[in-house]
């Protein structure tokens, strides 16, 4: 029996040490790649140019993340350990490069219960694979992706980017039908930098408001690639674009614009989309928002959102599509959504936040209040609640209150 077991420990060990060579070698890969990059664009400027920099930054989070049923008989608890380092490199006049790292460490209920998590932590949704695991064990798991790894040509009114970038053409502040690159999921709050993409895009800036830019996001196949562009300008005291082109397998239009009415702030966007095959025999759909801000003179600030989700349908679990990023065309997990929240600075140190989410032609309601606390000038402390409510979670989420206690220290 001793023998049984110290063989079955070996094996324990033989396996973990392949797991963390495994992960050992895929980040000295993508750590070799992005130094030999760095060397090879530098060297040759740097013995030009002095203006060669380098800043880092970066932040620790501890996130603790409690949920319960709604007879709060049933409690499970999840808790990831968040790092992230941003690096920004000026390597002359013209020429910039970027490189950010997050490393999650999770552990807790979701870890212990969700057979092949291991496998969408391994999975990276763009074209390049820059995450890995670097253990996967009954209790924890750790994780680490590189979601910005670009170089930059800057030149007077040209710009051009290339590599794995933030491609942000949303205008309002939840749901963004024009944001063809990267669509982000509004209540996934603990990614305050949004997810980039893999693709190449340059703008030609005429004017401070008015520019245009066209990208490509690189893919296995057509239908799954973006190519669009957008133009920027101005009408009045409104800023306007309008974007247009190759989204995955549908040709796209869409308008946005952001300006005032009186003295409340006015923001929207409106994309169609229609399929590519049998593009005659097909109809296609819009997906449309509008938003509205204003401040009142107590300090009050008050914020809502409309949303019509022309490219709606039923599939999928409705927590995984409202925490993972949306396609432009599909936005929610109903045919309209209506978002209201309101904000007030208490004191300089501590802000709250109360918001509801719903929908006028499905059973949701979800309600987000929050509390942000300035404990010191590198230390925040968020407590923040996700409470779902109404006959769509009701057989998909065993426990559909959530609340989050946040400790962030910047760097």
């Amino acid at each position: 029996m001793l023998s049984y077991y110290s063989e079955l420990h070996q094996e324990e060990n033989t396996l973990l040490r392949e797991i963390l060579h495994n992960s050992f070698c895929n980040s000295l890969t993508y750590i070799g790649l992005i130094t030999a990059l760095i060397i090879i664009v530098s060297h040759p400027l740097r013995a030009q140019d002095s203006e060669f920099d380098v800043e880092l930054s970066g932040y620790v989070k501890e996130l603790g993340q409690l949920s319960v049923d709604n007879d709060f008989t049933t409690l499970r608890y999840d808790n990831i350990l968040h790092h992230r380092i941003e690096s920004d490199w000026t390597l002359s006049d013209h020429f910039n490069f970027r490189a950010d790292l997050r490393t999650r460490l999770l552990n807790g209920y979701t870890v212990n219960n969700t057979p092949g998590l291991e496998r969408q932590y391994e999975q990276d949704a763009n074209y390049f694979d820059l995450s890995w695991v670097w253990f996967n064990t009954d209790h924890s798991l750790m994780h680490s992706n590189i979601d910005r790894l670009h170089l930059s040509y800057i030149n007077g009114p040209w710009e051009v980017h290339a590599g794995r970038q933030r491609v942000n053409w949303g205008r309002t502040f939840v749901w963004n039908p024009n944001d063809l690159f990267n669509n982000y999921a509004f209540l996934n709050f603990d990614y305050e930098e949004r997810p980039g993409v893999d693709a190449l895009t340059a703008q030609y800036n005429w004017s401070y408001a008015s520019n245009a830019e066209a990208g490509i996001r690189i893919a296995d196949s057509w239908e799954e690639s973006v190519l669009a562009g957008m133009v920027r300008t101005t009408w009045g005291s409104y800023d306007i674009q309008f974007t247009g082109g190759h989204y995955l397998d549908n040709i796209t239009l869409g308008a946005g614009w952001a300006g005032y009415l009186g003295d409340a702030g006015f923001k929207g966007e409106l994309s169609y989309f229609h399929p590519e095959d049998d593009f005659f025999e097909q109809t296609g759909h819009f997906t449309a928002t509008a938003g509205f801000d204003y401040m009142l003179s107590s300090g009050l600030y008050l914020q809502s959102e409309l949303l019509y989700n022309g490219g709606y349908n039923t599939r999928g679990n409705p927590l995984n599509t409202l925490v993972q990023p949306p396609s432009a065309d599909n936005l929610f997990i109903a045919k309209s959504a209506f978002y209201l929240n309101g904000s007030y600075q208490f004191h300089p140190l501590v802000s709250g936040n109360l918001g509801f989410m719903g929908s006028f032609d499905r059973s949701i309601f979800i309600a987000i209040p929050q509390v942000t606390i300035s404990v010191t000038e590198d230390i925040d402390l968020l407590i923040l609640s996700q409470l779902l409510k109404g006959s769509a979670f009701n057989n998909a989420i065993e426990t559909p209150n959530l609340f989050y206690f946040r400790l962030k220290f910047s760097y």
